[in-house]
Order: structure tokens, then sequence, then C-alpha cells
């Protein structure tokens, strides 16, 4: 018997999510590029260091260096962990660790991001793989993993830690949803999360953190809707968009 991808996970709009509710994606966040962001802390269990997965949803037309998901300060090296990111030099979108001694590891995206559309990235490193999917494909990979620094600098949603001015910060500038970070390798699951181009309820994926972006959030606090705990806090800005992936 064949199960379909998107049911297999509870795919759609009637998919049937916590608590028996159905599934619906009606909001995301809207960062200026200035000065909004959403603080995640320093938690002990976003301190991973070996397998790691970042799933998130974006929009935006700019094409500087901004921030999707990050836990990294902009030097020194000693000082960094993973970030994922839109590299305005590069036009693509990155996906870095820093391994213990802080040599950097990456993969890059080849897909155009930044034409006001809503794309979606998977970001994935177990322990020795790295790969990188956009909107479902995947579009590089390496074997150049090893061990994250373990660093007790906040995860940030929109922006990494830097000191001075924005292009020290690296914020981002447009939408996000629905972003998950797992302690585990979800390549196996890259086409049911992307469920083709359609958020879908990731519960029977077990995130280890998992923000809706304003789905049964109340502002400032981005719920984590995974086994984590680890509440976000909305920073210079207070409403939720009604833009999102569908």
């Amino acid at each position: 018997m064949q199960i379909s991808i998107s049911n297999a996970i509870g795919g759609g709009g009637g998919a049937q999510g916590a608590g028996g509710s159905s599934f619906t994606n009606t909001k995301s966040i809207d960062l200026d590029g200035v000065d909004d962001y959403v603080d995640l802390g320093n938690p002990t269990s976003l301190r991973i260091t070996g397998d790691l997965s970042i799933s998130a949803w974006f929009k935006t037309t700019s094409t500087v260096t901004q921030m999707i998901v990050a836990k990294d300060r902009v030097s020194p090296n000693t000082l960094r962990a993973y970030m994922l990111f839109y590299s305005g030099s590069t036009n693509t979108i990155r996906f870095y660790i820093y391994k213990t001694g802080g040599v950097v590891a990456t993969v890059t995206s080849t897909s155009t991001v930044t034409d006001g559309n809503w794309h979606h990235v998977l970001a994935t490193h177990n322990g020795t793989n790295m790969k990188i999917y956009i909107d479902g494909t995947l579009e590089d990979s390496n074997t150049d993993g090893g061990t994250i620094q373990d660093i007790t600098t906040d995860v940030f949603i929109g922006r990494r830690f830097g000191s001075g001015g924005g292009s020290f910060k690296n914020f981002f500038n447009g939408n996000i949803d629905e972003v998950a970070i797992w302690n585990s390798d979800q390549s196996a699951n890259a086409s049911a999360i992307y469920n083709s181009g359609v958020p879908n309820d990731l519960a029977s994926l077990s995130p280890l953190s998992w923000w809706r972006c304003g789905d049964g959030d109340t502002a400032p606090t981005l719920t984590d809707n995974g086994s984590g705990g680890n509440n976000g806090t909305m920073t210079n800005f207070s409403t939720f968009s009604t833009d999102v992936p569908t």
C-alpha cells in the first residue's frame, strides 16, 4: 500500500495536528532588515554539536547578506557554531558549521531566491555529510562535516550576533515562517517537509524546536512547538503578517 508523502506527516490544510485540531498556516513574521529579529536565547538543547537540521520558509527581494537562523558572531571563530543565511556576495543560500578549532565547513545553493516569492530551505548535517535543499531539491552536499563548536552565544532568527550597526548583524529583510531545528539528520524527509510548496504539520517528525511564526502565538512570544521548550522573543516588532507560503 502506498502512502502519499504529504499524508505521511499530515500534509495539506486538513492535516490533524496536536490535540486533533486541523493544521493551518495563516501567519508569518515580517522583518524590516534594520533591527527586527527573534531571540531564542542560549538553551542547552540548541548548543548542538553533532547531527543538526534546520528548516525554514522565507521570502525576500533583498540581495544583501542576511541571516535566517544563526548561532554565530562575526568574530572570533571560536565563538561561532552554525548559521543559515543568504550571501550577498555569492547570491546563494549558505549553510555554515564551525568545527572544533574554528574550521568552517559549508554547503551552498544554486537557485535564485531573492525574487519576492516564498522558498523553502532545509540544511542538514549528520556529523560527516552536509546537505542543502532548496524547494525540496538537493543543491549541494559534501563530506566536510565534523563536531560543531559548543558556544554560549544566543541563537537568533533573522540576525547574527554582532556589535555596531546592522551590517554587522545581517538583519533579514522579508518574511520568515515555520522555522524548525532538529538534533538529527532530516535529509530523508526533505520532500515531505517541503510538501510541494505548502508548509506541513511537522509534529510526527519530532523537531527539537519548531516556531510557527504567528500561528498559535501571542506577541512577543514565539512558542516552541517542538520538544525543547525554547520559546523565542520578538524584538523591535510586535505584529504578524498574513503573507504565507501557499
